[in-house]
């Protein structure tokens, strides 16, 4: 694939998934070939690499080993490896192959995400982060596991609010604007200075003012999308979002939702516990 196709392939998945989660095609008990089994549920609010490949293309076999590694490396960092296999052998074959080559995360047969990428060749990698959003689509392993690393560092710690702004004027603000850190007097200051007669200071205190609203409604998004799917998680976003912006219209509602999510999150713990005495 050409990188002005890779581009396009992204641009148009990300349009796809931009209003919410990814939506799956063969993820169900007949597509399934190996592995543990896993339902949308299971895939939601986590990066997840889609590594399509096919028994009787020898290059995209000798990458499961390598798939195996990053697998194993951020298993347990909300990432979740599903292998597509997407030729025409027989399941026993392809068995036979995954065990060979240890592999451990599920694989299914011709699982995508719907609607799927346009791909090439195998091997072929397809990388989405925690919104559902394709970042890499293409043949390439090492630009695959490098967007896997940066769609996981962003799931954690304290983003920048502000990550896409080149800061010039306002450069004492650049490691202020973090998630969990109060922004409403630097807001406060900075639409003053939209009043300002130098045009490069109004530009940069817009630009500013429009990455953190921006960055509001990502994390917003973020705790809607994690309430069912890992309701920690949502605790530890809306906590950050009450530092963030304490007087925002949603604080109440999320101050207000924080009971229900302590008892869900424990309920999801002791099942998990459950789950884990079972095997």
């Amino acid at each position: 694939m050409t990188k002005k196709a890779a581009v396009v392939a992204v641009c148009a998945l990300s349009a796809l998934f931009a209003s919410g989660a990814a939506k799956w095609k063969n993820l169900d008990d007949k597509s399934h070939v190996s592995g543990p089994k896993l339902t949308e549920t299971d895939l939601l609010g986590k990066v997840v690499l889609v590594y399509y490949w096919d028994i009787l293309e020898e290059t995209s076999v000798k990458y499961l080993p390598e798939v195996e590694k990053v697998w194993s490396a951020f298993k347990a960092k909300k990432f979740q490896v599903v292998g597509s296999h997407v030729g025409s052998a027989a399941n026993e074959k392809v068995k036979e192959t995954i065990e060979k080559n240890k592999v451990t995360f599920p694989v299914y047969k011709d699982f995508t995400p719907d609607p799927p990428p346009t791909r090439s060749k195998t091997p072929y990698f397809c990388v989405l982060n925690h919104r559902g959003v394709a970042v890499y689509t293409s043949n390439g392993m090492k630009p695959a596991q490098e967007a896997i690393v940066l769609a996981i560092t962003e799931m954690f710690g304290s983003p920048s609010l502000c990550k896409d702004v080149t800061f010039k004027k306002f450069k004492s603000l650049e490691k202020q604007l973090t998630l969990g850190k109060n922004v409403s007097a630097v807001i406060k200051n900075l639409e003053k200075q939209l009043k300002s007669k130098d045009s490069n200071v109004v530009a940069e205190a817009q630009e500013i003012i429009s990455a953190i609203d921006s960055a509001k409604g990502d994390v917003k998004e973020d705790i809607e999308l994690y309430r069912e799917a890992d309701p920690a998680e949502a605790i530890r976003l809306i906590n950050l979002f009450l530092k963030t912006w304490p007087k925002d219209d949603s604080a109440k509602e999320y101050k207000d939702a924080i009971a229900d999510l302590k008892k869900a999150a424990a309920e999801k713990a002791k099942a998990a516990k459950e789950k884990a005495k079972e095997k």
